[in-house]
């Protein structure tokens, strides 16, 4: 079996957000403190694939005791999923070659721009050194990572797009502002048992999915299970699992970070 960790559920200041009052951000339920998002594949093959690099990943991959990362997956450019690059810095130095990072053109580009220190280095390595990383491109539809079958589809987010995916029995949406049908027919055929969804909020939002939005494509695409995941401080656990038992919806919850779940 394959697992996926919830290294963090949270929308891009994460949850609390620094010197917010409001009901949540003060709130003691655990279900309600949210790292940047970021997932964790481990695959039945014994790799590990990390699913964005958010600025939270050192205290994330602390707590789950992650030892090693086989291969980074970069969904987007945004800051939320990508600034925590340098932590892979300890994972690299543990290995003979670098660590493969794959993304889309646009984020490729990006990150050469955002961390030349890493990848267009043009001085000598002194003092503690940089993360040994490498970029590789990914392309749309099916492509391999460490042996494992993977898809990428492009979907609209801002004024650009992030790569949802397909792993085995898994699907990957995030960070979108809808899904186009072609793209929404190949997660309906892939008859997934795990999907995990894009949902910043109740009221619709102009770059994300908001909780009806995520709910109708959840219907369409009917996995086995579902969980939301980028929320903001809007949404409170409790709330939105009652919300859910009063229209009768028993296969879908708010992903909580650190949880984790087995797929074939």
């Amino acid at each position: 079996m394959n697992k996926i960790t919830i290294l963090g559920s949270g929308t891009s200041t994460g949850v609390p957000i620094l010197g917010c009052k409001c009901r949540v951000c003060q709130s003691n339920d655990p279900r309600n403190k949210r790292l940047r998002t970021s997932i964790l594949l481990e695959t039945a093959k014994k790799k590990n694939i990390l699913i964005d690099t958010s600025p939270d990943l050192r205290a994330q991959l602390l707590r789950t005791q992650t030892n090693s990362i086989d291969a980074v997956i970069l969904t987007h450019d945004h800051a939320d999923h990508t600034h925590g690059m340098d932590e892979l810095r300890p994972f690299s130095f543990l290995r003979p070659d670098p660590i493969l990072i794959y993304a889309d053109k646009h984020t490729h580009e990006s990150m050469l721009n955002k961390f030349p220190y890493i990848f267009k280095p043009n001085k000598p390595i002194i003092g503690g050194g940089i993360p040994l990383l490498n970029l590789k491109l990914i392309s749309e539809g099916p492509f391999q990572i460490e042996n494992e079958n993977f898809h990428f589809w492009a979907l609209p987010h801002g004024h650009g797009y992030t790569l949802s995916v397909i792993h085995e029995k898994l699907g990957y949406i995030v960070d979108c502002r809808e899904i186009p049908e072609n793209i929404l027919k190949k997660f309906c055929d892939a008859k997934l048992e795990l999907l995990i969804i894009d949902c910043l909020r109740y009221e619709p939002h102009q770059t994300h999915l908001h909780l009806d939005l995520s709910l109708e494509y959840i219907q369409k695409i009917a996995p086995k299970t579902a969980l939301l995941t980028h929320m903001a401080h809007e949404i409170d656990y409790l709330d939105l699992m009652n919300q859910l038992q009063r229209r009768g919806i028993n296969n879908v919850f708010p992903a909580i970070d650190g949880q984790s779940f087995l797929y074939s």
